[in-house]
């Protein structure tokens, strides 16, 4: 009988832990596609940046502009930039997808940018797809970045600061 219980016991364990960490996973993580398109844009493989960008917003945005509606319509404050408490942490968090959405606007309109700066006349197309990018993460005004060194910063923001293009 106590063997029974003891592994029992260990299953409720393993299970009281596991749950909450795969849930922090879900609020916390970016998408993969997010994860792919920052990768592939580190390396400078703007392309496949730019592709694994668009399946993140061919996926994601629609879901990304309700909560930026819904969040407009209750007259929420835009959460800062910079670092924040932990409560201000979670919240940002909470918004996963706009989050996401809006930093794959941004990647994309880098790509494109990097794009058409390495030959303006072969690669003119390329100007105008990091326009409606960055046009596009600027409507996303409630998404943030989480920034590794430990702060949040607005894809919106930035992507402003990028236009015009020259």
């Amino acid at each position: 009988m106590a063997k029974g219980r003891f592994i029992n016991r260990g299953l409720v364990l393993a299970i009281s832990i596991i749950i909450p960490i795969f849930s922090i996973g879900l609020v916390w993580g970016e998408e993969e596609c997010l994860k792919e398109a920052w990768t592939a844009y580190n390396k400078e493989d703007y392309k496949n940046a730019m592709k694994s960008s668009e399946k993140c917003i061919d996926e994601f945005g629609k879901q990304a502009e309700r909560k930026q509606a819904q969040l407009e319509a209750e007259k929420i404050p835009a959460p800062p930039t910079g670092k924040v408490n932990d409560a201000e942490k979670n919240q940002i968090f909470e918004r996963g997808l706009l989050n996401d959405v809006a930093a794959a606007y941004f990647i994309k309109g880098k790509s494109a940018e990097s794009l058409y700066k390495m030959d303006r006349t072969k690669n003119a197309a390329y100007k105008e797809i990091a326009t409606k990018a960055y046009e596009s993460a600027c409507k996303l005004k409630y998404g943030r970045t989480w920034d590794p060194k430990g702060w949040f910063w607005s894809p919106c923001e930035a992507s402003s600061d990028r236009l015009p293009i020259d």
